[in-house]
């Protein structure tokens, strides 16, 4: 059915002016404010004061104010009415706290609500760092902190908080941005069992040992409500290790080529000793290349720290040593002798 202009235009100006008042009546009045304690007691009663603060100058109206109990908040009213320029005091008890936190909510139609996390004392909250170990050297990988009880039960967080990671020998990044740095702040959210995953990056050369120092707060950080600490650590990553070995296998090569050229008498032409010098390099770093791959797999038996530099230049200075026809020999099977 087709409706006439007229009747059209009246239509959409209903609209227009239902679209309008309902805009206007989601814009908040003002906004409940308190000052609560920093830190309280689980089952001793604590009191704060909560008022209004109406963005406009005239507003005198009361206001109903609601009070969100739940089981491990009781406060001694639900609700009260409350003018511009009163302060209604609240005796509120926190009955349960696992994680450290408890959570303080008023609210009332058309103003901005309290929501506001606060410390509870007493509770043995704990502080898991989560990250496959070893970290090689610049290579990232994902790093997070679990919330547990003593008994290394998983426990969630009651309230809103902060978590603080402070590095040392480690750099920590969020997400897979390149900006890393030795600090980390990252906000937590209430109902939550663990963070979210940063990535670590060990810009080291050498094994060595990071630390990883956790602080969860309050959420304006204002409050410590647990810490810990984790170890990580950090190995050189495989391709340093194989230029290690390589390195040694290049050096035992050339000073065998050195030693063998002072001891001839003979000149070379220019051309020559370079082609020497080429196969002398190449004889010591074919047997060397095979340093890592056999010490990592441990295809020879061999017993060695494999994540020291010294150690991996050494073994490739000793596989330059024996040779390629050494290593080979070494390697394949040997035939049974004949009876």
């Amino acid at each position: 059915m087709k409706l006439p202009l007229p009747y059209a235009l009246v239509l959409a100006g209903c609209i227009s002016l239902l679209s309008t008042h309902t805009v206007l009546a989601e814009q908040p009045l003002g906004e409940l404010i308190t000052a609560l304690p920093v830190e309280v007691e689980k089952d001793k009663p604590f009191d704060f004061y909560v008022r209004l603060k109406p963005y406009a100058s005239d507003f005198n109206e009361a206001v109903d104010v609601q009070l969100q109990q739940n089981p491990n908040v009781l406060y001694d009213q639900r609700s009260f009415l409350l003018k511009p320029g009163e302060a209604h005091k609240v005796i509120a008890t926190v009955k349960k706290s696992n994680s450290g936190l408890a959570v303080i909510v008023a609210f009332a139609e058309n103003w901005l609500p309290i929501d506001v996390s606060i410390y509870v004392g007493g509770a043995p909250l704990k502080l898991v760092g989560k990250v496959e170990q070893p970290v090689e050297s610049y290579r990232r990988k994902p790093f997070l902190v679990g919330f547990t009880d003593d008994a290394g039960k998983p426990v969630k967080l009651e309230g809103d908080a902060s978590l603080l990671l402070e590095g040392t020998n480690i750099r920590l990044c969020l997400n897979d941005s390149s900006d890393c740095g030795a600090t980390v702040v990252l906000p937590l959210k209430k109902e939550v069992y663990e963070s979210k995953a940063i990535q670590l990056k060990a810009n080291s050369w050498f094994a060595e040992s990071g630390v990883i120092t956790m602080t969860v707060t309050t959420p304006s950080g204002y409050y410590n409500v647990a810490s810990g600490t984790f170890n990580v650590a950090i190995v050189p990553a495989w391709w340093i290790l194989t230029i290690m070995g390589l390195l040694g296998g290049l050096t035992y090569s050339m000073i065998q080529f050195l030693r063998t050229s002072l001891q001839s008498r003979r000149k070379h032409p220019r051309a020559v000793w370079i082609k020497n010098t080429l196969i002398a390099a190449v004889a010591g770093l074919a047997p060397a290349a095979l340093a890592y791959p056999l010490a990592a797999w441990n295809v020879l038996g061999i017993k060695t720290d494999t994540t020291s530099l010294r150690g991996f230049f050494i073994l490739g200075l000793l596989f330059a040593f024996v040779g390629m026809d050494g290593v080979l020999e070494v390697l394949s099977p040997k035939k049974a002798k004949a009876p």
